[in-house]
């Protein structure tokens, strides 16, 4: 852990007291009016020091921001022209002035060196005492600093069996996982973003300790959810694999353990009432594309017999990636009123629960046509035809205007866009026709929908700010991948520059500048240091996939109940998901991408 994460005031500024001390009390009463699900926990903090309900909110980041980044927050009650500085937390004279403009108060000019120091907002209308925001950080690298080794954290306590729980809800390598999840792919990605920090990190899996642990006899595996049932044979049968070499970085032990498991037990189906049975799915396959088209940086750590049956699984099982899957159709698409009442869990969802993102298969085929081409294969040229072929269906059957071709599949919307992105940036002579256009008009639809107070990326301009019914903290989590690709493709430097301030705001959002005031993770003190106030509705413990367990675990967000801004509004499902860690791990590397200056890389 660095320094930063370590270091904490000894004291909070008396501005947040001075903050919470108003209530209002038609909030009060609606919020203790809402009844909750049994299995729901309520953690709200008392409405006298919850400064969503203040007289005058301050919704910012409470971790912090990049310093060559956007940093904006949002004050909803403040007038325009409402006067605000920012200063040191432990006091001293004004670093930066600027008014409030429609709701937003700006400071990205605002560039300190490094330091250890926490910065605060103080805002002061005409007559009234000041108030005080959130302490925060602000430094060059604050993404890597804060989130990078959390995010690693997550995926290695959320393990089925070998995790923080011996369990393995849906039977797939991580507990909760799907064919869906893309964990494998955002590992490699994170690995080639920034080699030098995973090679950095602390190591903490010990496969030899985990197999001992594991396969001992007396290894007691909860059995009880139905779709892990003959789960600890896949362990066993993982663990006759070739080991990882002792010394590997955690990201890539965690990418033997998900390809290596796969490998055994290919078959899955998704636990929340897919109507796709258990099977082969294409996109498991095309999760294990990624290990074998990255294996030129992996050989180091991975033996070279495993390489040799995750190309053979591979190959031996594409050929359903090959085609357009009935699924991207949108006349498969449900309208929002078809959904079930209340926040649904399971069923079709289909597309808001993220299963099948129209486009998924391109990048999965561009690299197996590289990795082809490097084995000396003669069918190359099938795989880049395909890709083309599924970029070809995109363009001419995806209306982005139809929010659910977009926002509408949660936190796999990132498998379309940076798709199509990256078919057009590493194959530009043989893209399809339209393809820049039509990236560019994702543009204008997305950042037409961010022209609010808070930045955010609205499902529609309608009735819905966030996805119909279900908690969409994934789609934030992984938004600013999907920003941060598509504005590698356009020239509009303004353009450019929104893409930039919508991308960071999303995790803006996930830390604290939303209507509740408060950040995505229920347990802060689990992962996120400079955390103030977590997600005030916990789930309930010690059922499903436990990922109350994990440290660094991204609970949920604020649904359209509680936009444009209403903190006493109704919560959505409260419980976290393996499928957000992988679309977080994914955005940190774009972010690492576009800091260097390069898009996604050639092997």
């Amino acid at each position: 852990m660095s320094l930063i994460s370590r270091f904490r005031p000894s004291a909070r500024s008396l501005g947040i007291l001075l903050l919470c001390v108003a209530v209002t009390p038609c909030a009060l009463q609606a919020q203790q009016a809402r009844p909750l699900p049994a299995s729901w926990i309520d953690r709200s903090s008392e409405r006298s020091v919850d400064p969503a309900f203040g007289p005058s909110p301050i919704a910012l980041n409470q971790v912090g921001f990049e310093t060559a980044r956007s940093k904006r927050f949002t004050a909803p009650k403040a007038p325009d022209g409402t006067r605000f500085t920012v200063r040191l937390a432990s006091g001293g004279d004004a670093l930066f002035t600027g008014t409030i403009q429609g709701g937003v108060g700006d400071f990205s000019a605002l560039r300190p060196a490094d330091s250890a120091e926490r910065y605060v907002v103080e805002m002061q209308g005409e007559g009234t005492t000041p108030v005080v925001s959130d302490p925060f950080l602000i430094r060059a690298d604050l993404y890597r600093e804060q989130f990078w080794q959390g995010a690693v954290d997550f995926l290695i306590d959320s393990r089925s069996a070998i995790g923080t729980h011996p369990s393995a809800f849906g039977g797939c390598p991580w507990r909760d996982g799907t064919y869906y999840d893309a964990i494998l792919p955002a590992l490699v990605m994170a690995y080639l973003a920034d080699p030098q920090t995973v090679q950095a990190m602390p190591r903490q899996i010990d496969w030899a300790a985990d197999k001992a642990r594991v396969t001992a006899p007396g290894f007691k595996f909860d059995d009880k959810d139905p779709g892990a049932r003959g789960f600890m044979n896949s362990v066993r049968a993982y663990y006759d694999l070739d080991a990882p070499a002792a010394d590997a970085p955690d990201v890539v032990k965690l990418i033997h353990w998900g390809a290596g498991f796969y490998l055994v037990n290919p078959l899955t189906q998704d636990p929340s009432k897919d109507p796709d049975k258990w099977k082969v799915h294409t996109q498991t396959v095309e999760q294990v594309a990624y290990v074998v088209w990255a294996w030129p940086v992996l050989k180091q750590w991975l033996p070279e017999s495993f390489y040799l049956r995750c190309r053979d699984f591979v190959f031996g099982n594409w050929r359903p990636s090959l085609g357009i899957s009935p699924w991207w159709e949108t006349s498969t698409y449900l309208a929002p009123e078809d959904l079930n009442e209340g926040n649904p869990m399971g069923g079709l969802l289909h597309p808001y629960k993220g299963r099948h993102a129209p486009g998924h298969s391109i990048v999965p085929n561009l690299l197996l046509h590289e990795v082809a081409k490097r084995e000396g294969r003669d069918d190359a040229g099938i795989y880049l035809r395909a890709a083309i072929q599924q970029a070809e269906w995109c363009i001419k059957n995806l209306d982005w205007n139809d929010p659910r071709t977009t926002k509408g599949h949660r936190m796999s919307e990132h498998r379309t866009i940076t798709n199509l992105v990256w078919l057009l940036q590493k194959y530009p002579d043989q893209a399809p026709a339209g393809l820049e256009e039509k990236i560019t008009a994702w543009v204008d639809v997305a950042l037409s929908r961010s022209e609010n107070f808070w930045d955010y990326r609205r499902y529609d301009l309608q009735s819905h700010w966030s996805i119909p019914k279900v908690n969409d903290v994934g789609n934030l989590i992984g938004f600013p991948a999907i920003a941060i690709a598509a504005s590698w493709v356009i020239d509009d430097a303004e353009k450019k520059a929104r893409l930039e301030r919508v991308a960071t705001a999303a995790v803006d959002h996930i830390f604290g500048r939303n209507p509740r005031l408060a950040a995505a993770p229920a347990h802060p003190e689990m992962g996120f240091p400079e955390v103030e106030r977590g997600w005030p509705m916990h789930y309930k413990t010690n059922v499903c996939a436990r990922l109350e367990l994990c440290r660094s675990s991204l609970s949920s967000a604020p649904g359209t109940e509680m936009f444009p801004f209403n903190p006493a509004g109704s919560y959505r499902h409260p419980e976290g998901w393996v499928n957000y860690g992988a679309a977080w791990c994914l955005s940190l590397a774009y972010f690492r991408f576009d800091a260097a200056a390069q898009t996604t890389p050639s092997l």
